[in-house]
Parts: C-alpha cells; sequence; structure tokens
C-alpha cells in the first residue's frame, strides 16, 4: 500500500468541476432522471473516497513525518472536491428535478436524493444576493473557527507531561500501564516513566493513583486544557467558543431556522430539540437519585479506608476502581486479564459472528499487501451462499510514535453495484503488544469489549445491501443512531455465554468461573449512575450552547448542579477542549452517544427473551438485526430500521431496566 498510489487516486479531483459542469446541463434535452443525475457522482466519489481513506488510515497507522506533512497538503484538496456537490447549484436543480419524478424512485434512491437536497440546502443553494454572500463567509469564518479550536485542544494538550524517576512510585500501577509509560515497553522497569494526557495513559492512571495531590495534577491539566491558562501561549479557546456559536446562530438564521440545533435535528432520528430535552430529563430523573446514593456508599468505603477529606473528581476514578475491587474480590490486572488473550477473544468473536449473523472470517493476510506486519486480513463471507461480502484489516498493536492511539473502525472503500466495489474496512486497536511471540497479548475486559464494539462498525460497513455508495454502509446514518450496532455488540459481550466462551486462562486453558462472570457483568454496570449522568451533563451542556443567549461559563456553572452532585473545581474550565462539541461532528449531537445505547438496549433484550441457554433460538434475531441494522444502514430511516427490527417504536425503559438489573 504506497503512498504513491493514493496520490495518483486522488488525481481525480481535478475530474470533478468538469463533471459538475458538463453532465448536469441545462439543456432541457437534457434527461435529469436518477441514473444520469447519479451515476456519475458514483463513479467519481466511490474511487476518489477510497484514495482519501488509504491515505487518512496510512495518517493514522504508520504516517512517518514526511508522509503526514504530504497528506495534510492533500487535505484541503480532497475537502474542497468532497463539497463540491453541495456548493453546485447545477447539480442542485438537477436533483430536484429527479425529486420530482418521485414516483419512479426507489426508497433507496429517495434516500439520497433527500440527503442531496438537505446538504444543498444548508450550504445555501437556495439562497440568493446578500443572503448568500453572507452565509458563505459564515460557512467559512466557522470552518476557520473550529479548526483553530481544535488545534488549541491538541498543543495544550501536548504540552503537559509529568515525570516519575522513581520506581517504587509506579509498583502499583498495572504492567500495561507502566509499559506505556517507559521509554522501552518491552523493559517497562527502566525508567524515567511519563504521564502524559492521552487516553490510554490519563484514565488508567487517574485509576491507579494512589497519590492525591498528583492525581490532583494530573487532572487539573487534562480539564483546564485550552482554557483561560494557556492565554498566554495564545491556546485559550474561552473566547473562541463564543465565536463559534455566534457563527452557528447567524447560519441557522440565515437558513430561517430558529436555533443551530434545528439544522441538526431536521435528519436525526430524535426529529427535534424538544424531544432530546425530555429525553434528557428522563433519564436524569432516574438515575440523579442513584447517583447520589452511590457517591454516598462510595465515600463511606473510601472514610472507611483512611481517606478523610471530601471526594472530588479526581478522587473518584481512584477510589471507584478501589471499591469495585472490594465488592467484587477481583482485581482485574491479576485476576482476569489472563484469561482474556487477544487471539481467543478474536476467535470467539468470529464464531458468535457466524452463529448470529451469517458470516465466516478467512484470513487472507497472506494474499494482500498490508502496512506493517502486525496487520492481518480477513475476508467476510457469507455462510450460506460463500459470497465474499469485503474484507476487514486488523492493526491490532500500538506502535509509538507512529500509530495514532485512538480505536476506530473506518470504511476504506464502501459499496457500489454500479462500480461492482465491495466494502474494505480497517479496524484500528490500541493494544498493547505481546513482549515475545511466546506471549500472547492480554486484554483488560475494556479492552475486549472495545474488539466486540469495533466489530459492531465493521459489520455494518461489511454487510451493508445499499446498492448506493452514498447511503450504504454507515454513510448517511444518523449521528444519534450512529452508534448502535457497535454498543449491541458492546452489551452482547456481557452475557455469561459469551464471556464463558471467548475467555480461556492463556497458560492452563481453563475458563471463567461463573462466579467471576457474574462479577464482570456486575463490575460492567457498577457506579454507571457517575458516567450516565456525566453523559447528560455534556448533552444538556451542548443543547444549551445552541438554545441559550447565557455565556459557556454561566450555562456551565448552571447545568453542572443540576447534573452532578460533586463540586465544580473553580479552576475548571473544560468545556475549552470540548472538541466534540465545538470542533467535531456532535454538535447539538452530543446526546447521541446515550440515543444509540438506549436503541441498543431495546435490541439486546429482544435477544434476552429468547434466553443465551440454547443458541441456536438466538439465530433468528440475529438474522433480522442483521437484515435491518447491518443491511440497511443509511439506506432507511434510523427510526424505520428500529420499527422494522423490532416491530415498534424505541423505549427508554429498556435502558433503565438495563442498568438496574444486577444480579
Amino acid at each position: 500500500m504506497q503512498c504513491k498510489n493514493t496520490a495518483s487516486d486522488l488525481l481525480i479531483i481535478k475530474d470533478l468541476k468538469a463533471t459538475l459542469c458538463i453532465v448536469y446541463k441545462t439543456d432541457s434535452n437534457y434527461p435529469k432522471n436518477f441514473e444520469n443525475v447519479f451515476d456519475p457522482l458514483e463513479k467519481l466519489y466511490v474511487p476518489l473516497n477510497f484514495g482519501i481513506s488509504i491515505a487518512k488510515n496510512l495518517f493514522c497507522v504508520n504516517g512517518d513525518k514526511h508522509f503526514r506533512q504530504a497528506f495534510n497538503r492533500i487535505v484541503p484538496q480532497s475537502q474542497t472536491a468532497m463539497n463540491q456537490r453541495w456548493n453546485s447549484k447545477t447539480l442542485y436543480h438537477a436533483v430536484q428535478e429527479v425529486k420530482a419524478d418521485r414516483a419512479n424512485l426507489t426508497d433507496y434512491q429517495e434516500r439520497l436524493v433527500d440527503m442531496y437536497l438537505y446538504k444543498g440546502r444548508v450550504n445555501g443553494l437556495e439562497l440568493s444576493g446578500e443572503d448568500r454572500k453572507a452565509h458563505i463567509q459564515y460557512l467559512t469564518d466557522h470552518m476557520r473557527a473550529k479548526n483553530h479550536f481544535r488545534m488549541r485542544v491538541i498543543l495544550s494538550h501536548n504540552l503537559f507531561s509529568h515525570t516519575i524517576e522513581n520506581f517504587d512510585q509506579v509498583l502499583e500501577y498495572p504492567k500495561s500501564l507502566v509499559s506505556q509509560m517507559a521509554p522501552d515497553y518491552k523493559n517497562p522497569s527502566r525508567g524515567p516513566w511519563r504521564i502524559n494526557l492521552n487516553k490510554n495513559i490519563y484514565e488508567p492512571f487517574m485509576e491507579y493513583c494512589s497519590h492525591r495531590m498528583m492525581r490532583w495534577n494530573v487532572w487539573q491539566a487534562h480539564r483546564r486544557r485550552a482554557s483561560t491558562e494557556h492565554a498566554s501561549h495564545y491556546l485559550a479557546n474561552h473566547t473562541l467558543i463564543e465565536t463559534i456559536r455566534r457563527h452557528r446562530k447567524d447560519m441557522a438564521e440565515v437558513l430561517g431556522y430558529e436555533n443551530f440545533a434545528e439544522i441538526i435535528m431536521e435528519t436525526n432520528m430524535a426529529g427535534s430539540v424538544e424531544d432530546v430535552i425530555n429525553f434528557i430529563d428522563s433519564l436524569k430523573g432516574k438515575f440523579y437519585p442513584k447517583l447520589v446514593e452511590d457517591l454516598k456508599q462510595l465515600q463511606e468505603f473510601a472514610n472507611s479506608e483512611g481517606f478523610s477529606a471530601q471526594l472530588e473528581l479526581w478522587d473518584i476514578p481512584y477510589w471507584r476502581r478501589r471499591h469495585k475491587e472490594y465488592l467484587y474480590n477481583i482485581v482485574e490486572t491479576e485476576d482476569l486479564m489472563p484469561y482474556f488473550p487477544y487471539n481467543k477473544v478474536l476467535d470467539g468473536l468470529f464464531n458468535w459472528c457466524k452463529l448470529l449473523f451469517g458470516v465466516d472470517f478467512k484470513d487472507v493476510t497472506s494474499t494482500v499487501q498490508t502496512w506493517h506486519e502486525d496487520v492481518s486480513c480477513y475476508s467476510v463471507t457469507d455462510t450460506a451462499s460463500g459470497d465474499e461480502k469485503g474484507l476487514i484489516y486488523i492493526d491490532p498493536y500500538r506502535r509509538m510514535p507512529l500509530k495514532d492511539l485512538g480505536v476506530s473502525t473506518e470504511c476504506g472503500r464502501g459499496k457500489s453495484d454500479l462500480l461492482g466495489t465491495k466494502p474494505i474496512s480497517y479496524m484500528t486497536l490500541n493494544l498493547t503488544p505481546p513482549i515475545s511471540k511466546n506471549k500472547p497479548t492480554l486484554l483488560s475486559v475494556s479492552e475486549a469489549n472495545s474488539v466486540f464494539c469495533q466489530m459492531g462498525h465493521a459489520l455494518q460497513q461489511q454487510l451493508t445491501e445499499i446498492p448506493y455508495f452514498e447511503v450504504g454502509g454507515q454513510n448517511n446514518v444518523e449521528l444519534d443512531t450512529l452508534n448502535t450496532c457497535a454498543m449491541v455488540m458492546s452489551k452482547l459481550f456481557y452475557k455469561p455465554a459469551v464471556l464463558r466462551s471467548i475467555s480461556s486462562h492463556h497458560e492452563t486453558g481453563e475458563h471463567l468461573s461463573d462466579s467471576a462472570i457474574k462479577s464482570v457483568i456486575n463490575m460492567s454496570k457498577y457506579l454507571a449512575s457517575f458516567d450516565i449522568m456525566y453523559e447528560l451533563y455534556l448533552s444538556a451542556y451542548d443543547v444549551e450552547m445552541c438554545i441559550s443567549k447565557n455565556s459557556w461559563h454561566n450555562s456551565m456553572k448552571k447545568l453542572w448542579p443540576e447534573f452532578m452532585p460533586v463540586t465544580l473545581h473553580k479552576e475548571d474550565e473544560h468545556p475549552c477542549s470540548m472538541t466534540d462539541i465545538f470542533a467535531g461532528q456532535y454538535a447539538a449531537s452530543y446526546y447521541s452517544f446515550l440515543w444509540s445505547e438506549m436503541l441498543a438496549a431495546d435490541i439486546i433484550g429482544m435477544f434476552e427473551q429468547v434466553g443465551f441457554d440454547n443458541p441456536d433460538n438466538l439465530i433468528p434475531i440475529g438474522r433480522r438485526f442483521r437484515d435491518t441494522y447491518f443491511a440497511l444502514g443509511g439506506g432507511v430511516p434510523g427510526g424505520e430500521v428500529f420499527r422494522r427490527f423490532q416491530g415498534r417504536d424505541p423505549s427508554i425503559e429498556s435502558f433503565i431496566q438495563y442498568y438496574n438489573k444486577i444480579d
């Protein structure tokens, strides 16, 4: 997989303007039917997207300095090319003509047409004169502000570092954490050990560090990224937040919307700001009292262990972990990780996918080119027919400093019946590499669960039956349903039959005991009230930033005590680093994570009704899930996909019952 191949693929960019100008002629004799309008786009955007995806994947997994510089030069060109269709009035009018003949459109074709009309409309193609000029300026300024916001978070994030010189101070940390902090992961006992704010280090450090002041120092650095503390370095986002909000307000007004959230809700499953607020309030009413009680018990436990202070935000991860181990008599790093070797987890996952969804995985690594020797490639085939559906590349291990530290599954190439292409997915994990070939990589429960989650994304990309690339797989899926498949796989992971089948001690071959499995399940729900209420707070804050006139800081101080019965530190300015809301795709949609989980809890309930004792009984449910969520992707509205699977609208009660059920 060479960079030069990607560069040649991106030459397609030059053809786009010509296509938009020539194919969609204003000549009345040129028929504006679906095929004439959309087939040329499919022929251009499928290979263009494939080339960009290859470059993006290499940037994330194996990008040296020179490649990253080259990729950064390509990005603006590719973004311009991909956005060209939303800024062409010629194309917009052609699509309108196609829409007028809707009687001759299939459901999937109409879904694609509606997507183009929505994108064109919110990009100002129905505006004219000064309104059109103003909207273009708002879009430009908004994009620039978002890029600045994101970059300031990255730079301030990278400024922080704390070094530990004494090995005795890291003895209490898990080996996996120490190896990441050490200069050489193969020799973790040799320091110095460096703490940074990357998720793979920050989160376990906060859970295992017993030194309270050290926890506070790392916590405050994380919560104050791009805050007023960094103003002297020109890295503060406190004023940029209001700039972004103003741009969004201006865009909404010129387009005729009451606020920016209304623009987003038009294509989300929730449908309206009011429904989102009701969703947040309903969950808050159920989980806030539970959180108050849970924190009271945690405080009592910490006090019984000699902790005399009031629990603060930087204390909760540490004492939460301690209390969980006390309640369930399990130390994950010692008692559980030996039972989850990577290959056993992956093989078990493949077996469940075959049973439930009727797909096989064949290792074809030796027949394809990969970017690293650790990467494996699997052909995904239909069990019944033997037909190949696509390919999944799995890159399991971290490689510092060339590989990014995130966990993701990206669609490299989408399915297109017109071009005859099959999906290619890139699953990127962040596991600790084995020290030697004789030592397997052992996963934490959360890491093993993450493998299941990522397979949910991959199968939605691989098993799509939609013939058109732009509404197939995960393309055009509503943001608030985008994580549903991953969440279903996550909840499937915690079923006793599944845990039993994917666990085996790497030395003895012994499976997890029934009591250990029960503890793993209950531990996954321990203090879930804290996580849910924090997500609800962020969701409410996101909406507030779209509909309120209050400043970002006043909104934070107002909403925090409504959701979190923990003191908000006076120097806490966490909104300044909220890239998902102010610089990412989840603006006015942060509630989507909980909405997707609500759908998943309802869906997994259908599997539970038939029971996991006899796996064959699960097959019809699994096939129905494949025929709806995996097959339909963005070709059918999310609400309709759910109804086709479940036969009714979703219920918030399933979500509440899922977390209330403790065995």
